[in-house]
């Protein structure tokens, strides 16, 4: 039976690196934001840190990406309808995409798809929680 040779040396530094797991330390995609109270009914409050856009509606929260999805610029505040488009809106700045409030779809390119639209919860401690590693249907409202 011959034994393969071993080469001193060689082996050790190699099999270091399997001591050691092969992942990715990352932060979480969990934004704790202010308990439900804090926000009015019509409000949007972008958080501007992780570029989304909280709204509480008489039907409870939802929140919508701020990051446009032509080139990743983040959008503008929501204004009202106007003559050209008729329900409110948000402009990108860069690139003059511009997507609806009520569900991020696109009203005028050239963002190739609608905003994502994140899961919004409640913490035990009874703040929001926001989860940008969730999406859900543009239609999913989180009712307090």
């Amino acid at each position: 039976m011959d034994r393969l040779p071993v080469l001193p040396g060689r082996a050790g530094p190699g099999n270091l690196r399997f001591l050691f797991p092969n992942v990715l330390y990352e932060p979480p995609t969990r934004i704790k934001l202010k308990p439900p109270s804090a926000y009015p009914v019509g409000s949007a409050t972008l958080i501007p840190e992780r570029r989304v856009y909280l709204f509480r509606e008489p039907e409870g929260f939802r929140c919508l990406s701020a990051i446009c999805t032509h080139l990743r610029c983040t959008i503008g505040p929501f204004g009202e309808a106007d003559d050209e488009f008729p329900e409110p809106h948000s402009h990108c700045p860069c690139h003059g995409s511009v997507f609806a409030k009520k569900d991020g779809r696109v009203l005028r390119s050239p963002a190739p798809s609608p905003l994502a639209v994140y899961e919004v919860s409640l913490a035990p401690d009874g703040r929001l929680v926001v989860d940008p590693g969730k999406t859900v249907s543009p239609q999913t409202v989180f009712k307090v």
